[in-house]
């Protein structure tokens, strides 16, 4: 599974996104609450990809590809579910 965060770039540069942080926060509390080891939370490298998103509100939760929320940090639970939801695509709960 792969999770990116992808938060605000101006001039090539990252801007401060407290929302993203608190949202990674809670994504990396979701994975432990379900137990899910070994998965890694990226961060958009560039503005060239930030733009590639056609991002309008941060912060945005992509999960293997797809983006499943921009704009605001959503609960917890909500996140348990969207996680829940891609390891049993992929067989792993």
């Amino acid at each position: 599974m792969k999770i990116k965060i992808v938060g605000r770039w101006l001039n090539g540069k990252a801007l401060k996104c407290d929302a993203c942080l608190e949202l990674e926060r809670l994504v990396q509390l979701a994975l432990d609450e379900l137990g899910i080891k070994g998965i890694s939370i990226e961060k958009c490298a560039s503005e060239e990809e930030y733009n590639s998103y056609g991002v309008v509100l941060t912060p945005v939760l992509i999960i293997n590809g797809v983006i499943r929320m921009s704009g605001k940090v959503p609960p917890k639970e909500m996140l348990k579910e969207f996680l829940k939801f891609e390891f049993k695509k992929e067989k792993k709960i």
